[in-house]
């Protein structure tokens, strides 16, 4: 589910009037991860534009 980044903020807002400090320190540094792995996948996607193969007898063995 994607929300619009104003609904977003709200309810970040939201969900941390509820946090303790320490809870607010340790949620704001999982956003900040996930925003850096955000941005380094999206800077991959952006240089690798050929799709690759897959491997159809390693993808057949984890399937099975």
């Amino acid at each position: 589910m994607r929300l619009p980044t104003k609904q977003l903020i709200s309810k970040i807002e939201t969900l941390s009037n509820d946090l303790s400090q320490d809870q607010l320190s340790n949620f704001l540094d999982i956003i900040n991860a996930m925003t850096a792995l955000v941005e380094e996948a999206s800077e991959l996607s952006s240089n690798d534009n050929t799709p690759k193969s897959v491997n159809t007898t390693a993808y057949s063995s984890i399937m099975h």
